[in-house]
């Protein structure tokens, strides 16, 4: 569909959010789906993506990461 978009809804989007489509993947398709969404990436001309995931090897793939239960750790300190 990002690609789709990309190719012909007239616009240029700069970033794709994703929430825990990896989930019912095994570990060996969780890695090839994450390869995917990079290449979908650099195709569709995006500049980013904002994804959800609960797999950490997944979430150790990301060029950065927002650890949700850690920032309500540290504000509950």
């Amino acid at each position: 569909m990002a690609l789709y978009l990309a190719q012909h809804a007239g616009r240029q989007y700069d970033t794709l959010f994703s929430d825990e489509a990896d989930g019912p993947l095994d570990p060996e398709r969780k890695r090839m789906f994450m390869a995917m969404k990079r290449e979908v990436l650099r195709l569709g001309g995006y500049r980013q993506e904002f994804f959800v995931s609960q797999t950490p090897e997944l979430t150790a793939m990301a060029d950065a990461a927002i650890d949700l239960e850690a920032m309500a750790l540290s504000a509950t300190a």
